[in-house]
């Protein structure tokens, strides 16, 4: 992959995840909507960045457990690895069932109903797109890339109509100016709308953080990128910069365009409901993002079946995990096992919620979805720091923001962007476990199951992994 192979699959996973979460934000967080999503870019700008600087140092396959084995050892690099299979697996189910969200949308008017988002045939849809991603992955990624690169060139599109139409029109009708004039007093009163308080704000700072999973997709296929030195930084600065300004820009609308109350009233394709009100172009454009909705959230299916067959193969190349899920196909040189076993694991995680009804599927996969992540991006931050002074003459992309630190009477470079990372997503995570049963329950269950099965196997092994 070149460069726009490579943004496209840092963008088509995280791009999509605002058409999941825009309308749980806009309903928890009300008015300040678009302040909890920038405050949860913070950590998806300062991870983006430690990616881009760790996957020109070290460009090989899976990215963060390689990281943290680098840098911490082999445990660590078992755990910040098992978070993110958690994450991508969770990520298949989770934009699988958005898929089919959008889908209604488009085929609403042919079947007059919305039998295509009740179950069983929610799940059982999701379950049916699974598989096809599966067969197109085994053929191989160049495949697979090229169907994210020509959606992505359309979405990008789309959205640039969202805001061309959509930002003119806010301003024109007054409607930012008085959105930014009532802020200071609805921050004062805490009073942020619709039933909306700074305890549900809190919940919608981590619930926001959905939107920023996925930075890690550019350097797990390291190995599969032309030129990473240079290719790595540029696609993942690209993605940051693309994906902040899409997700701020349209929680911006869907707080002025239109009241919060109409977005946070779609569960399954709110950014359906914010096109409908744009001016002019309103209900022809919103089939036309129901159809956008529909395939950007399909090929984030598709990045999830990637990157977690991409992590264990790696995994199980260090010795982290059995070599039985670095079995590689002699026809298509792909990783069969793994694309099989992790598709299978998603489809039988949506099978198990067949009967359950949107509104209580979603936000369950949403909360266990961040659970993963973000302990793989706190690994990623620290592994960041300790590797400039474990490992301070590696060539590579450097973060700016460097300070001097002396240690051993040796000064060494170290930048200021994961200490930021650090504190953030802790701050996050921690949020989530408290307010979110559902994820705190899953994930740790997920964790304590892992890490007992990797000891086991270690001692079976009889010696630790070599770091390569």
């Amino acid at each position: 992959m070149g460069i726009w192979g490579s943004f496209s699959m840092g963008y088509a996973d995280v791009g999509a995840d605002i058409y999941v979460v825009l309308g749980v934000i806009a309903l928890l967080a009300w008015f300040l909507s678009p302040l909890a999503f920038c405050i949860a870019a913070v950590v998806y700008v300062c991870t983006g960045l430690c990616y881009a600087e760790l996957g020109t140092r070290y460009p090989v396959a899976g990215g963060g457990h390689y990281f943290s084995l680098k840098a911490f050892g082999p445990i660590h690099g078992f755990v910040a690895g098992w978070g993110l299979m958690l994450s991508y697996t969770v990520d298949i189910a989770l934009f699988a069932l958005a898929t089919v969200g959008y889908m209604q949308v488009l085929v609403s008017p042919v079947l007059h109903s919305i039998s295509l988002v009740t179950p069983p045939f929610y799940a059982l849809v999701a379950i049916g797109l699974v598989v096809l991603l599966l067969l197109l992955n085994l053929v191989g990624i160049r495949y697979s890339s090229k169907l994210n690169e020509f959606i992505v060139a359309i979405d990008l599109v789309t959205v640039a109509l969202f805001l061309v139409v959509g930002l003119p029109s806010i301003v024109a009708s007054g409607a930012l100016a008085s959105w930014l004039a009532r802020l200071p007093s609805i921050i004062a009163s805490g009073n942020l709308g619709g039933g909306a308080n700074y305890s549900s704000f809190v919940l919608a700072l981590s619930l926001a953080t959905v939107s920023y999973i996925g930075i890690e997709s550019i350097s797990q296929a390291a190995e599969e990128t032309k030129n990473p030195g240079k290719v790595i930084p540029r696609a993942t600065k690209a993605a940051i910069v693309a994906v902040v300004a899409v997700a701020v820009s349209l929680s911006v609308l869907s707080v002025t365009l239109i009241s919060p109350s109409v977005v946070a009233g779609d569960a399954t394709s709110p950014a359906v409901s914010l096109a409908l009100h744009l001016p002019y172009i309103g209900p022809l454009f919103a089939v036309w993002v129901g159809l956008m909705g529909t395939l950007v959230c399909y090929i984030s299916t598709n990045t999830g079946v990637i990157g977690v067959s991409r992590v264990t193969f790696s995994m199980s190349r260090l010795g982290l995990m059995p070599k039985t899920f670095a079995r590689i196909s002699s026809r298509f040189r792909t990783p069969y096992f793994t694309i099989i076993l992790f598709s299978a694991i998603a489809c039988l995680l949506l099978a198990v919620g067949i009967e359950l009804p949107n509104l209580q599927i979603i936000p369950l996969i949403a909360s266990v979805y961040n659970f993963g992540a973000l302990i793989a991006y706190f690994y990623v931050n620290a592994a960041a720091i300790a590797l400039r002074f474990k490992d301070p003459d590696q060539a590579g992309w450097r973060m700016p923001l460097n300070f001097t630190v002396h240690r051993g009477g040796k000064p060494y470079k170290v930048s200021a962007i994961p200490f930021i990372g650090i504190a953030f997503t802790a701050a996050i995570w921690l949020i989530l476990v408290a307010s979110s049963p559902e994820g705190r329950v899953v994930g740790a269950a997920w964790f304590v199951v892992g890490i007992a099965g990797y000891l086991i196997y270690q001692k079976w092994k009889g010696g630790r992994p070599a770091v390569v």
